[in-house]
């Protein structure tokens, strides 16, 4: 018996649900702000129904979004020409002081602290 390769749509079907919320969010957050209603949109599904699909794994949006902001932001905060105004747009933050409550309550420090001791 000889198995043949898995098609790429196979293999999108069997990757977790969470994997393809997250590749999603991840593209959004490129183009400016993400919201759970146009993720679940892009699915083909509602708000409800994907909360519940993130649930079946123990996840919330909430928590795939805030992992792949902290995630982006430890990467962005090694760039010391950018701006951390700049970095808290690109994350999706309405301020930079919304961006650095969220970075402290992740690291325990501010951008600023952090940015000087590792870059």
């Amino acid at each position: 018996m000889h198995s043949e390769p898995m098609k790429p749509r196979a293999a999108a079907a069997m990757a977790p649900f969470s994997a393809r919320v997250t590749s999603l969010i991840a593209g959004h957050l490129e183009r400016g702000r993400v919201g759970v209603e146009a993720v679940a949109s892009q699915l083909h599904m509602s708000r409800h129904t994907l909360h519940k699909r993130l649930k079946e794994e123990n996840l919330t949006f909430a928590a795939l979004l805030e992992d792949i902001r902290r995630e982006r932001a430890l990467a962005y905060l090694k760039d010391r020409s950018k701006p951390l105004v700049e970095i808290a747009e690109q994350l999706g933050f309405s301020e930079l002081s919304a961006f650095s409550r969220a970075f402290k309550r992740w690291m325990g420090k501010s951008p600023g602290a952090y940015r000087s001791r590792v870059a």
